[in-house]
């Protein structure tokens, strides 16, 4: 039995699918089915029921459970004392953010970061989840919030603002003051149709049009004229196709963060610190200045 084997068991036992088991360790449903099976075969005892719902610890699965966490802290502190100690400009960084953050904000940035140190390569996992850097799913984390857990390390960028945006075209064909407009919302994931937010907006008699969970997708309908939207200055100011409604609010917080054990990394090190720079630039493209 080696860590890889353990891994894998631990990837099954803790996600709610295979499926999601297999996406979480890169690879495909056939080959974790496969390697669970020579795990099983190795220890002659079955780890996991196969139920129609998805796979199920059986007692000696659960007799294994606590030993795998125990011995994947250890590998991951050991990995992280490791990474700490390298000098290298070279290498990779596994960067976790929103996509709408990757996508309408810092690419940028990224980009000039890789002229600048050619030999870091810059991967991104697209997520709003929050990646466990204790176990190394990624280097640094570009989140949204207003509590940081306690064992990362980093900065607060900026205070992202909201406000209502729609469509030149749309704000000029309806009045979304008159309380008889024909005028919609492009709504959030929310499945009712008149969520708090809506009421406590300046338009609480404008119906909804949708429900989209992403702000992308979102953007995409405002500029399509299906309704008008909330949504970060930071995706919409710099697009002349939409125009603001209101005045731009507070939000949440946009934090730099990684593991305090990763702080002498001479790549994430760099990496953060350029990133740093360009806080001026980012807190007031967030606030919608």
């Amino acid at each position: 039995m080696n860590w890889d084997d353990l891994k894998i068991f631990l990837a099954v036992a803790e996600a709610p699918s295979m499926r999601t088991a297999a996406k979480n360790l890169r690879v495909s449903h056939s080959t974790v089915s496969r390697r669970i099976e020579t795990l099983e075969k190795k220890l002659g005892a079955r780890l996991f029921d196969r139920m129609p719902e998805g796979y199920k610890l059986t007692p000696a699965g659960r007799d294994l459970l606590p030993i795998s966490h125990e011995l994947r802290d250890k590998v991951d502190a050991y990995s992280l004392k490791v990474l700490g100690r390298d000098t290298e400009l070279e290498g990779a960084i596994c960067v976790t953010m929103p996509d709408v953050v990757a996508v309408e904000i810092v690419m940028p940035y990224i980009a000039e970061f890789q002229r600048l140190y050619p030999e870091i390569t810059v991967r991104i996992d697209d997520s709003i989840e929050i990646f466990d850097l204790n176990r190394r799913e990624a280097d640094i984390a570009f989140r949204f919030t207003n509590e940081p857990p306690e064992h990362l390390i980093g900065r607060r960028i900026a205070n992202a603002h909201q406000a209502i945006y729609a469509h030149r075209d749309y704000a000029e064909k309806f009045d979304v003051n008159n309380p008889a407009s024909d005028a919609k919302w492009v709504g959030w994931g929310e499945p009712e149709d008149a969520p708090a937010w809506i009421k406590s907006s300046p338009y609480p008699h404008l119906k909804m049009a949708g429900h989209f969970n992403n702000p992308l997708i979102q953007k995409e309908a405002v500029r399509q004229q299906m309704g008008i939207g909330r949504l970060p200055c930071a995706v919409m100011d710099k697009d002349p196709d939409f125009v603001r409604l209101t005045t731009p609010v507070p939000s949440h917080d946009f934090w730099v963060l990684t593991h305090r054990d990763l702080k002498d990394t001479a790549r994430l090190r760099v990496f953060r610190e350029f990133i740093f720079s360009k806080a001026p630039e980012l807190a007031k493209m967030f606030r919608g200045g």
